[in-house]
């Protein structure tokens, strides 16, 4: 019956003008921001946009935005049908509260892999254009690879973020409000508030849920020759050196608030009426 329900959620994904909006509007900031790097390259020999070397900036801090949008999507997706009363329907019509949240929790990998994967295919098609494949070097190794599995989980992170205020503040437009709050100065306030007040738990709160997603978002992690030549460039130019932290903590960390949230908001739905 889930497998039925994640189905009927995939159709709504496919149908629904959100998803168009959301997709189209991300692939045209991405499109020109690769677009951007592609002509600079051109103009400036000093300037590289080839592959491998270029997953450093496909792969960089922007990638975060497309998560956003994916996180818009969730909740354009979820907390509509609330206000629309689908909800309601679809456990009328037979399917139980549980199979309802858990065909959402079965849709988020989807939703954040589809704005991943075009991050990745829209930078790495210009990259492409400009790459000599006749040196006989591999466009993509080890170091992306693990690279994309940990954005992905980031992404994975904002997703169940953004389902848990779905299924918490049930309204698309508040849901989104609270979603971006908590996400630009929020958790912030939050953590430095409580730090103040109680010094012993600044350890502890570093690891608040964004904080912990974002962890995982930096590439300089996943690849030594990228961080290498990171650490050249800070130390050529007075610079602060790049830090990277281990791998093990972070996924654990996120992995940990990912199971946190699916099961909180599946609380927060079921206690309430629809």
């Amino acid at each position: 019956m889930i497998l039925r329900a994640l189905r009927a959620e995939m159709l709504k994904l496919w149908k629904r003008p959100a998803t168009w909006v959301t997709v189209g509007l991300f692939t045209l900031i991405t499109f020109a921001d690769v677009l951007d790097d592609y002509r600079d390259a051109l103009k400036d020999p000093e300037v590289s946009f080839f592959l491998p070397e270029a997953w450093s900036r496909i792969l960089g801090e922007e990638v975060m935005i497309g998560f956003i949008f994916a996180s818009v999507l969730v909740i354009l997706l979820v907390a509509a049908e609330f206000s629309w009363r689908t909800a309601r329907q679809n456990v009328i019509d037979g399917l139980s509260k549980t199979q309802w949240y858990w065909a959402k929790v079965l849709l988020l990998p989807v939703v954040a892999a589809l704005f991943l994967v075009l991050r990745v295919v829209v930078g790495g098609s210009f990259a492409l254009a400009g790459t000599d494949l006749s040196s006989g070097r591999a466009v993509m190794g080890g170091p992306q690879f693990a690279a994309l599995g940990g954005m992905y989980l980031t992404g994975l992170g904002y997703a169940c973020l953004a389902l848990f205020v779905s299924a918490a503040v049930r309204s698309s437009g508040p849901a989104m409000a609270v979603w971006f709050a908590w996400f630009a100065f929020g958790e912030r306030l939050l953590v430095g508030g409580l730090g103040s007040l109680f010094q012993g738990l600044r350890p502890a709160l570093k690891w608040a849920p964004v904080s912990t997603f974002n962890r995982l978002n930096d590439y300089l992690r996943y690849d030594p020759e990228a961080l290498r030549q990171a650490v050249e460039w800070a130390t050529r130019h007075d610079r602060p050196v790049p830090q990277v932290e281990a791998l093990g903590p972070a996924v654990a960390g996120t992995a940990l608030w990912i199971a946190a949230l699916l099961l909180t908001g599946w609380w927060s739905y079921r206690r309430r009426d629809l």
